[in-house]
């Protein structure tokens, strides 16, 4: 029974190790770079009109997902086509 324990606690250990994300790129960026990127998101969206409580949660969703894929330096050369899909997966309606 011990031996049994044993395993399913290592086999759980495992899988949720394995679940992790380890693809992301997060870590990457700096407590700066995020605010500095988050402040641009903003100014952009303040100025086409989008209402501040709906920039603020698409702001962060998109840089969720900026951040996951991109470092902040391969974000900032990501084209309009990739700035397109990030912004699809946020699916914001206003």
């Amino acid at each position: 029974m011990k031996i049994l324990k044993t395993f399913l606690l290592a086999t759980s250990i495992v899988l949720l190790a394995s679940a992790c994300n380890c693809e992301s790129k997060s870590d990457t960026w700096s407590d700066a770079q995020e605010e500095a990127w988050k402040s641009r998101c903003m100014t952009f969206m303040e100025e086409n009109g989008v209402e501040k409580k709906n920039a603020v949660d698409f702001c962060d969703c998109m840089f969720e997902k900026t951040s996951d894929k991109y470092t902040p330096e391969e974000a900032e050369g990501i084209t309009a086509e990739e700035e397109r899909k990030l912004w699809n997966e946020c699916d914001y309606n206003w």
